[in-house]
């Protein structure tokens, strides 16, 4: 068999075994039908060659019920199919119960070894206690049963012995099979359980580490605020030295609101989703507005904008661009030195447009650039030691991503650093079409 011909039939196998699985399922739900999809597939082309070893036994009874055991393994997985996992699963009970027993009792070929078997199926497929007391009776009822008429003279026909220990073996191998292959799902869910504990401690320190950030900065100026107007109203400072401090403090309250406004943003995202309403956005407008609200910041440092952006339009939710625009733009005055210049350009094709944000400020390393989308809240002093939570960023990712836009950066240390920001030219049926 070649490479490609096994590769397309452990495709369609594990396609077979995936029948009724849906992504609404959790994850226990997901692999009880994968183990009785497998219970299936792997019984009726056994079940299926007895039937015609005893078609040609000329055990006709015997064969029938051969038959109908492979057409309800069928029909099981097309109940799966349909999503009717609690039909199923009573069907496989009781046809199990029903079916084995009778083969036993009138051909003495040691199906009755199923009913263990069925009992396992039984024991993973439901949590209702009840039910499983009710089965595990039944079952070990029938088997007693029938290993009480096997002492008798009662049967129809009686199978050579060969074929008694070909099906305790397969009933011993189903079971051990079911066991395992349940216990390994059990053990990938508890590795997933791990992974996720592990996950959540990371995302608890570091949420630790962003409110102690936070925390520590919005002392500073609310401190430094309190000092100058205490100074101010006890007349140890005039009003005119009292407005030359407010130039500072007011780029302190400036930095400090675009901080509390980036930890509300993430605190919305955490709680209730990042939800995204595309539209059409003139991009050349949204971006004069931006540079419009963040020019107070940058005069402060004397830092031009120059807006070299074409008259576009792209498919973006408009309040998603701007708090990335805002975002980039902040960072791009916070790491630029005095008299810098920021620029703002576009480029467009008929399916994407780029708006490339580039600015003539300290750079980055690779290792900085690759930090700077983490979920660590990664975050360096400005030119001017402007501070930041490092939230900025992942933000701009995680609202771009929800308009199926991408936000990239290139960067060098000291020569500055440009962002890229790919956003759909236009509705997703527009683009395909």
């Amino acid at each position: 068999m070649s490479n490609s011909t096994e590769s397309s039939v452990v495709s369609l196998f594990k396609k077979l075994l995936r029948i009724g699985v849906t992504p609404d399922l959790d994850y226990l739900e997901r692999k009880k039908i994968e183990v009785i999809n497998f219970v299936m597939l792997f019984n009726s082309p056994v079940i299926a060659l007895f039937f015609v070893l005893n078609l040609l036994n000329g055990t006709y009874l015997l064969a029938l019920l051969n038959l109908v055991s492979v057409l309800g393994n069928i029909m099981i997985l097309v109940l799966h199919h349909y999503g009717k996992k609690r039909e199923v699963r009573l069907l496989i009970s009781f046809s199990f119960l029903l079916i084995f027993s009778i083969e036993s009792i009138f051909f003495r070929n040691g199906t009755e070894y199923f009913l263990f078997t069925n009992l396992i199926i039984t024991l993973i497929l439901y949590n209702n206690r009840k039910f499983i007391y009710w089965m595990a009776f039944l079952n070990c009822a029938a088997f007693v049963g029938i290993k009480l008429l096997h002492t008798t003279s009662f049967y129809y026909v009686i199978v050579p012995h060969s074929r008694v220990i070909g099906n305790t073996a397969l009933s011993i191998a189903m079971s051990a099979i079911c066991m395992l292959y349940f216990k390994y799902q059990q053990s990938a869910l508890l590795l997933q359980i791990r992974e996720k504990n592990s996950e959540l401690e990371a995302m608890n320190k570091n949420k630790e580490k962003l409110f102690s950030i936070v925390a520590h900065d919005l002392r500073s100026p609310v401190a430094q605020l309190k000092t100058a107007l205490d100074l101010l109203n006890r007349d140890f400072i005039s009003a005119d030295e009292f407005r030359e401090m407010t130039g500072q403090l007011t780029r302190q309250i400036d930095d400090m609101q675009l901080n509390l406004n980036d930890l509300l943003l993430w605190s919305r995202s955490q709680m209730a989703g990042i939800i995204a309403s595309p539209e059409k956005v003139p991009v050349r407008a949204v971006i004069k507005e931006i540079i419009a609200l963040k020019t107070p910041l940058a005069n402060a440092k004397k830092i031009r904008f120059s807006n070299l952006a074409d008259d576009i339009d792209v498919w973006i939710d408009p309040d998603h661009l701007k708090l990335a625009l805002r975002n980039i733009l902040s960072n791009a005055i916070k790491f630029s030195y005095e008299n810098g210049l920021i620029e703002i350009s576009t480029s467009y094709s008929p399916t994407e447009a780029v708006i490339a944000i580039k600015d003539s400020g300290v750079g980055m390393s690779s290792e900085e650039v690759e930090r700077l989308f983490s979920d660590s809240f990664y975050s360096t002093q400005g030119t001017a030691h402007e501070k930041g939570t490092g939230l900025g960023l992942m933000l701009c990712r995680e609202f771009l991503q929800k308009s199926n836009a991408h936000l990239s950066v290139t960067s060098s240390k000291g020569a500055g650093s440009t962002f890229f920001i790919r956003i759909p030219a236009a509705a997703p049926q527009q683009v395909q079409a």
